[in-house]
């Protein structure tokens, strides 16, 4: 018998999106003002990068993307500038003006403004998409699916009713708080190999686990009839995948 993976995208319908004007007209002009006094002589003035990365385009927006806002408002916050910069490991800034720089760069990139202004909360909700909505992510991303355990021929490892990947910045490890998420989040319509599964840890044994949903993270990797998961951490989240 010839076996043959489908893979289903199902996009995360219902979650707001930067696309749906998260931040206000008057917070980017602000950020405006402080990215001209603090980053454009490491990002440039139109934010086009000079010693650090550019902070607009499609490498910028493939680098964030299918992540929520609080990630990129984290990074800014605790990581610009970088160290040697003048000011230390950050700029000491209130938190409110990072919100302003994160709206600046969000308008640099073309995303509408609404009625109300970004807060850091909000920004734990709002998802980082490109300008033509949610799509899977690109092969290469560092991932999290939850699905079913199951056997696959020739002595493979299938990752059944697979949610769609989300992003994770770490792929190797999990905290309970991560797992607890996982355990609670809905089993989907995908397919996924699980590649390098008996040899991401000596000790694991993947029959031990077999009809259990789990949480697989790895490098995603994009292939026609055949995406799979480069497996770095695999944990039980529950003892079956009934309902």
């Amino acid at each position: 018998m010839r076996w043959c993976l489908v893979i289903l995208s199902i996009p995360l319908f219902g979650q707001r999106t930067v696309l749906d004007g998260v931040f206000t007209g008057a917070q980017a002009e602000r950020g405006a003002a402080v990215f001209a006094v603090t980053c454009s002589r490491c990002h440039g003035e139109n934010l086009q990068g000079k010693s650090d990365p550019a902070l607009v385009g499609n490498g910028f927006v493939d680098r964030w993307r299918e992540d929520v806002l609080d990630v990129l408002f984290t990074h800014v916050r605790t990581r610009m500038p970088p160290r040697g910069a003048g000011q230390g490991a950050t700029a000491g800034l209130p938190e409110n003006t990072y919100l302003d720089l994160v709206s600046f760069i969000l308008q640099s990139n073309g995303y509408p403004s609404g009625p109300k202004e970004l807060t850091a909360e909000a920004a734990k909700d709002v998802l980082f998409v490109g300008k033509d909505g949610p799509k899977p992510l690109p092969t290469n991303s560092l991932v999290l699916s939850v699905g079913c355990m199951t056997a696959g021929p020739n002595n493979t490892w299938l990752l059944t009713n697979a949610s769609e990947p989300v992003r994770v910045r770490i792929a190797d490890e999990s905290d309970p708080e991560e797992l607890k998420r996982s355990a609670a989040r809905k089993l989907g319509q995908g397919t996924l190999r699980l590649q390098n599964v008996t040899f991401f840890r000596p000790e694991f044994k993947p029959e031990t686990v077999a009809g259990h949903k789990v949480q697989a993270k790895g490098v995603m990797i994009r292939q026609t009839n055949n995406d799979r998961i480069n497996v770095l951490s695999l944990e039980a989240v529950g003892e079956s995948c009934g309902p």
